[in-house]
Order: structure tokens, then sequence, then C-alpha cells
């Protein structure tokens, strides 16, 4: 490292990959010369690089090989944002142990974006075929874990929501109702907490950032049914929902993989079976948390509010509210023209 003079200007010169690097430096009189030129001497700092057998260390192995390098550039652009975050979220794992089961619970922390989730399903699996080409595992553990049903998210039938309500366990119940109750995405069910709570309304900005980084502040009128729900629970955390040992949920997952649980009860089961007779829900149809926030909206909708309202208490747009609320609107038209249709004669008979 030396400082090197220029054209009548002073430049900082170190080796960086064996090859000269310059840095302008201010004069040598200026107030800042002496701070810049301690910074630039200061010894580089290197992070030390993920571990091996990592999936931090899959990753950048995986970024290296000729497989990643042969795709195209749209490709890695696509896939590189699904890498980076494996690498932030779960790059401490090990490789060798992830099994099926593991695979099941990373998909499903983006279950309520079904796409996303089979996106970064496609990616992790592209990973475990790496790891058996480099012999750190003999199988590729996302073989048989199957992509999720895009499409719009159902909102529950009443007789679903019902016998789930009844054979949920107590902490399943009230996130079910709490999320119900106030139209919120599952990340900000296990986000909120008591404190935010005033004169019967919750507060609380999503998590979920719009466009331009703008954070959305909700204010949600509580229902009686969510504060009955809520005073039947002890209260062994600053947050609503909680795990068993009373602490807050880290992540979504856990309560993903409680209602994954609770779909497969047999109670729950029966009823879908009898929904599918019925033809009131297609086979196969899947119910999630999301489902229930438009179930919300589908109520608010029904008590008279407007597409404004419905919009500032769910942090919606109103495009949305109006989307989500197209099965409300098509019953609250039909009621209100029931008396005028039945008023009336189809067929005019003879003599009336």
């Amino acid at each position: 490292m030396t400082v090197k003079e220029i054209g009548g200007r002073l430049y900082f010169r170190r080796k960086v990959a064996g090859k000269d690097s310059y840095h302008r430096l201010p004069a040598i009189d200026d107030p800042d010369f002496a701070a810049e030129y301690a910074r630039l001497s200061a010894p580089e700092i290197v992070k030390p690089g993920p571990a091996h057998g990592t999936l931090g260390w899959l990753v950048a192995s995986y970024r290296a090989s000729a497989e990643w390098k042969a795709k195209s550039s749209r490709t890695r652009e696509n896939q590189a944002r699904y890498l980076d975050l494996i690498a932030e979220k779960d790059g401490h794992r090990s490789t060798s142990g992830v099994r099926p089961v593991h695979v099941y619970k990373l998909r499903d922390r983006l279950l309520d974006t079904p796409g996303k989730a089979n996106v970064w399903l496609s990616v992790f699996g592209s990973l475990m075929r790496h790891a058996v080409r480099l012999g750190v595992r003999d199988d590729n553990p996302c073989d048989n874990v199957p992509i999720l049903r895009t499409g719009e998210h159902e909102p529950w039938p009443a007789d679903l929501l019902r016998v789930c309500l009844e054979v949920a366990t107590p902490m399943t119940r009230l996130a079910i109702v709490s999320a119900l109750c106030s139209g919120q995405r599952i990340g900000d069910l296990v986000r909120m907490q008591y404190g935010w709570i005033s004169g019967g309304i919750m507060e609380l900005d999503q998590e979920k950032r719009r466009r331009g980084g703008i954070v959305k502040h909700v204010a949600v009128p509580m229902h009686p049914f969510w504060t009955e729900e809520l005073a039947k629970l002890p209260r062994r955390s600053v947050t609503l929902l909680y795990e068993r040992s009373g602490a807050p949920f880290k992540t979504t997952g856990a309560l993903q993989e409680r209602l994954r649980a609770l779909m497969d009860h047999e109670a729950v089961q029966q009823v879908s079976a009898d929904l599918v007779a019925r033809e009131v829900i297609a086979e196969g149809a899947r119910f999630t948390f999301h489902g229930l926030r438009k179930n919300a909206c589908c109520y608010l909708l029904e008590r008279g509010l407007n597409d404004s309202e419905v919009g500032e208490i769910l942090g919606m747009s109103p495009e949305m509210v109006r989307h989500y609320g197209k099965r409300a609107r098509a019953l609250m038209v039909a009621r209100g023209a029931a008396d005028r249709m039945t008023s009336g004669q189809i067929v005019a008979l003879a003599g009336r």
C-alpha cells in the first residue's frame, strides 16, 4: 500500500486480487485527508464463507458450477432471488440432513403465495440435485414433494369453518378466529400484540410492503367473537398467538403446519367430502389462512361497508376489495332482488 501522485492528484494504491487498485485521496492539506487515508489503510476484513456442507455453501457451489453458468441470463436472474433467500434464511442448515418433511416445512412458509412456493421448490430441487452430483447426499428430498395448486384463495365454506373451530386445538382455533375477524395476512397475525389494542381497535403496520416501500397502517375494530376467544386463553406472551412454550411464533411455518394437520383431521375430511359431493367446492380444494382474508372481506361488504372502508380496514386497494368480494356482491344482489323477483308471475295463467 502506498500513496502515489498522478497528474497532480494523490491516489492510494494497493493490491486487489494481484492487481493495482487506485483510490482518489483528498489534497494533503485537506482536513479529510487523515481520515480517508486511515480508512483505506485499515486491513480489509474478509468475512468467512459458509461452512462446508451447509446450504449456504451449496448455494455458492451451485452458482460456480457449469450447470448454473449454462442457464440463460433471464433464468439466472429469476432463480438468483430464491438462492439468496435460501442462503439467507436457511444457509446454516446441513445439506445432508434435509429430509422431505423439512422440504414441506420450508415450502409451506410461502403457502400464501403458491406461485412463489412452487418456484422456490424448483430451485431447491436443483440445489439438491447439485448436492447429489457432489456426493454430499444420495437422494433428492424434493422428488416426491408436490407443487402447490395455484389459483385464487378460496373463502372457507361455513360448514368447513364450523367443524374446524370445533376440532382445532385452542391456539389453532384462536389463529383461525383472529384471521377471520381481522382479515389480515398470516405474517401479521403472528406479530399482533396486546399492546396494539386500544379501545377495542387493533392497530398495526402491515408487514408486507407495497410498491415504493410504503407501509400500510390499518385499524381493525375487534369483533366480540374475537375478544371472547382471546379471553379463553392465558396471556402468556406479548403476542396474541404463541408457541406451546409461551414464546411468540418466530415464523409462520408452525401455524401453517398446524393448519395442514387440522385439514387432515377425520372430521374435517368428512365435511370436505360432503362439500365436494354437493359441488360446493372442487375436488382437491385447499383452504389457507389467506382464504379467511377473503371471508373477512365478504363479511364486511355484507354488513354494508363500502369498498374504501373495507380496504382501509383490511389494507387492500378498492380494486382488490371488489375482486375479493365478487361472491358477496352476487349474494347481496340476489337478496335485494328476491322480493321483486318472487312477487310477480313467471307465466300469466288464464283467468288470473
